[in-house]
């Protein structure tokens, strides 16, 4: 009686929300954010070495003795394509391989890599397509390897941002929350968190990487019609 009398006089009164109740969704801790978070940045930077390395095969000369050969540009790239696809699957490993083993090391919690194998190796591998497609194109586009440098580091930069992976989508204002969904790395930040956070299958993400192999055939259908056009000017 005096407990309710007591609370019924207080001015003031709070009750907690944790951010998971208020958005409807699992907040992932620091290891599950930035592991998948900064993997995926590390994938979609390979464009630096790879539109580097396609400008200088131009400044070389190389690509004009590719050009005389009664080849597609599409078939004249695709050894590139899957050398660095295998590179960005490296990548992917190696940093798995840092949530799993080296963070527990320094008192963090370990990755959990959910229940669907099968999922992560899809995820994974639509976003090293999509960051190779993405490298093609801009040293297709790139007139110098400072330019095609540039023009990579600040348009991955950018998608980063707006994507998620500095600041999780969670915690943005509604607009950010809105731009993000245009970025392919949150596309594949959501992947992996549909597997590592929420335990879903190979089925839930399916659309994120179907978008990122249409993000990937976009890309180079572009460095085929930029090429093109170079070759008849």
């Amino acid at each position: 009686m005096t407990s309710n009398a007591y609370t019924n006089t207080q001015i003031i009164t709070y009750k907690e929300i944790y951010a998971s109740e208020t958005m409807g969704e699992i907040v992932p801790n620091a290891v599950q954010h930035n592991v998948p978070a900064w993997t995926i940045f590390a994938m979609f930077f390979i464009v630096l070495p790879l539109a580097g390395s396609m400008v200088k095969e131009k400044m070389e000369g190389s690509i004009v003795r590719l050009h005389t050969m009664p080849s597609s540009f599409l078939l004249l790239i695709n050894g590139k394509i899957i050398v660095y696809v295998v590179v960005c699957l490296i990548q992917f490993v190696l940093m798995m391989s840092v949530g799993l083993f080296f963070l527990p090391m320094l008192g963090l919690p370990v990755l959990d890599l959910g229940n669907s194998a099968l999922g992560i190796f899809v995820i994974s591998l639509a976003t090293a397509f999509a960051a190779t497609g993405f490298g093609v194109m801009m040293g297709t586009i790139a007139k110098t390897e400072q330019q095609g440098a540039i023009m990579g580091a600040l348009s991955i930069l950018l998608l980063s941002a707006i994507g998620g992976v500095w600041v999780p989508t969670y915690v943005m204002p509604d607009t950010m929350r809105q731009l993000s969904v245009l970025s392919p790395l949150n596309w594949s930040l959501d992947g992996f968190y549909d597997l590592l956070l929420r335990g879903a299958d190979v089925r839930a993400v399916l659309p994120g990487a179907i978008k990122l192999i249409l993000f990937f055939l976009i890309t180079m259908s572009i460095a085929s019609l930029v090429n093109r056009f170079k070759k008849n000017v």
